[in-house]
């Protein structure tokens, strides 16, 4: 096997992956419609409009072909770069895109746009870096009078029901071990799967327009009336942009975003009223309830990732003790 061989074994698993991938998303209808009515509304003949993670660079195309004077696709992956040139060619505007390969959060440019639009958004919102990248380019690249998309990010939740046993299922053995430790980790969930048993309530929306990069996420707390606390499996958290004025997209269903599962133990039998706390920052992720029954019942406890790996963590550490 020749030395070359690895490596073009690797790039060409990677692009399989990236395609694979954006296949998924190119192929979400909702998702498509929805930024394609955005940039309709913001980008106009004579305008820049920058590009941030431009992923296959439909976005970038498609505003090149609204009239954009100039595009510019900030792409990391090297396997993306031809890709988004090739379907610029197929459109008639690669005379008008540059593609730049960069990492968006640092990516360099000397010039400035009138639009910054950036798909950036996660199962869970934030976690591929929305807010300090749209921070970043607010103060670098956007011109005075510019626009973002999307524009501002939101969390709604609500109590669902669980759509699988924690633990082992079937119960061919004990597993309240393992039940423990899972109820401390949260878990996508598709829509398919995802049944509310009480109205969403937003949580929590930055306004990127205005949001700087250091600062946290807000701690968000709602309150939900249910008429089985027993039903509740667990908090279902989805994301709700404004893509721009009137245009909102939602991922709780039709997209192929996918809500977010924050599992409970079982709670008493009856109607009463949950109070949700839940902190999203990732460094101190945990989530909250306090139920309070019709019959006077009350449960509180309170949940978080740190407990699973604390555990497991110092497991392994007498592992290695022992070993020694």
């Amino acid at each position: 096997m020749s030395r070359a061989a690895g490596p073009a074994r690797a790039s060409l698993a990677r692009l399989a992956s990236a395609l694979a991938f954006h296949q998924v998303m190119l192929a979400d209808a909702h998702r498509t419609r929805a930024f394609a009515r955005a940039l309709a509304r913001r980008v106009r003949p004579g305008k820049d409009v920058l590009d941030l993670g431009s992923g296959s660079g439909v976005w970038a195309v498609l505003a090149a072909r609204l009239g954009a004077r100039r595009v510019v696709a900030v792409e990391r992956e090297a396997v993306l770069v031809p890709v988004i040139q090739a379907l610029a060619r197929e459109a008639g505007v690669a005379d008008r895109i540059e593609v730049v390969r960069a990492d968006a959060r640092h990516v360099r440019l000397r010039r400035t746009f009138d639009l910054v639009v950036g798909e950036l958004v996660g199962n869970e919102g934030f976690e591929e870096g929305l807010v300090p990248v749209f921070a970043r380019a607010r103060e670098l690249f956007l011109r005075e009078g510019g626009a973002l998309v999307p524009e501002a990010v939101a969390l709604v939740a609500a109590p669902a029901r669980p759509p699988r046993r924690l633990g082992l299922t079937p119960p061919l053995l004990p597993a309240h071990s393992v039940a423990a430790l899972t109820a401390h980790v949260p878990y996508n969930l598709h829509p398919s799967e995802l049944r509310t048993l009480a109205p969403g309530r937003e949580l929590l929306r930055v306004d990127l327009r205005r949001a700087r990069s250091q600062d946290a996420l807000p701690v968000a707390r709602a309150r939900f009336r249910v008429k089985d606390a027993k039903a509740v499996g667990g908090i279902a958290v989805w994301v709700r942009m404004r893509l721009g004025p009137g245009i909102e997209l939602e991922t709780r269903t039709r997209t192929h975003w996918l809500p977010t599962f924050l599992p409970l133990d079982p709670l008493p039998r009856g109607p009463g009223r949950l109070d949700v706390e839940i902190d999203w920052n990732t460094a101190r992720r945990r989530w909250s309830v306090d139920f309070s029954g019709a019959r006077g019942e009350r449960r509180s406890a309170v949940y978080t990732p740190l407990f699973a790996w604390g555990v497991v963590r110092a497991a392994l550490a007498r592992g290695r003790r022992r070993r020694r």
